[in-house]
């Protein structure tokens, strides 16, 4: 198996088809053909299920494909290393951050870090707990920091443990129920669940029930957070989010605690990332900042 047969084969994936590969790699239709098929015999099996609009992955191809990408990210972080290990300051670092990393953390994480590495390309992105955990798998990710994963996790992935975190309530500045203390005075409110940063539909049953309350009933689902920030600022819809929301520069000019007494529950948060092999020294160096920043106090989870 070759380096080629492999970069040949995600091209295909990712394009749907020989042609759009052969232009994205700028090769021939015949050279991919012939490359995909070295491939398909190495491995006994069809990779792809061909007709005439194209090339699709088949249950086959589909597992390959995660190995395949892995392979190619873990090679080109080899080569970046070696240029890091002898003082290059470039490279990639690609990770998955939530919002209260987002928020509290990651602008003094990436001060810090551009001293190091002042030319390194930085890639943040947000997704879903499963989308993530693939990301990790096939190596598009160095590592994400986020909630601990409620599931037990693989000895795939490591999971490195950096603060303890609660949630509270959060409205609209100005709220009519900004003066209330007790859970039980907002059940008139129309809440807003978002498992991209709050409890999913069964967490936020459980905090009502927990305190011996009916949950309210007037939902919005939301798992955007440019949507779930318009929504709250911009009408009388609550959510339990971590407490970082009341509290980062961001948003407390907009967004505000409903100063209740009842404690809610949420997840740690932890950095996470894929067993067995070391991070580039630009991967560490920005995972370093981000360690140095929560425990220097740029965090606020002191309850």
């Amino acid at each position: 198996m070759k380096l080629h047969n492999l970069r040949d084969f995600i091209a295909v994936a990712r394009t749907g088809g020989i042609r759009a590969a052969a232009r994205e790699l700028n090769l021939s239709q015949p050279a991919i053909s012939k490359s995909i098929a070295q491939l398909e015999t190495e491995l006994g099996t069809p990779l792809f299920e061909r007709s005439a609009r194209g090339s699709s992955l088949n249950m086959y191809g589909e597992r390959f494909l995660d190995r395949a990408e892995a392979v190619m990210q873990e090679l080109s972080r080899g080569k970046e290393e070696m240029l890091q290990l002898r003082g290059d300051t470039g490279g990639n670092v690609s990770i998955s951050a939530s919002s209260v990393i987002s928020l509290a953390v990651l602008t003094k994480a990436i001060s810090r870090f551009r001293k190091r590495f002042p030319d390194a390309h930085v890639n943040i992105s947000e997704g879903s707990y499963s989308a993530t955990l693939r990301r990790l798998r096939n190596r598009n990710l160095d590592f994400s920091v986020g909630p601990v994963p409620t599931a037990e996790i693989a000895d795939d992935l490591f999971v490195e443990h950096l603060f303890n975190n609660d949630r509270c309530v959060i409205g609209r500045r100005g709220h009519p129920l900004q003066s209330a203390t007790h859970l039980g005075e907002l059940m008139s409110a129309e809440w807003i669940t978002t498992s991209a940063v709050g409890p999913n539909d069964d967490e936020y049953r459980e905090i009502f029930e927990g305190q011996g309350l009916a949950p309210p009933t007037s939902l919005i689902k939301c798992e955007s957070l440019i949507a779930l920030i318009a929504l709250l600022a911009g009408t009388d819809a609550l959510a339990f989010l971590p407490r970082q929301w009341a509290t980062s520069e961001l948003a407390r000019s907009i967004l505000a605690e409903i100063p209740i007494t009842e404690k809610i529950p949420g997840p740690s948060t932890c950095l996470m990332r894929p067993n067995g092999l070391p991070l580039t020294p630009a991967a560490e160096a920005l995972a370093d900042a981000i360690r140095t920043v929560v425990k220097s106090g740029g965090i606020d989870n002191s309850y």
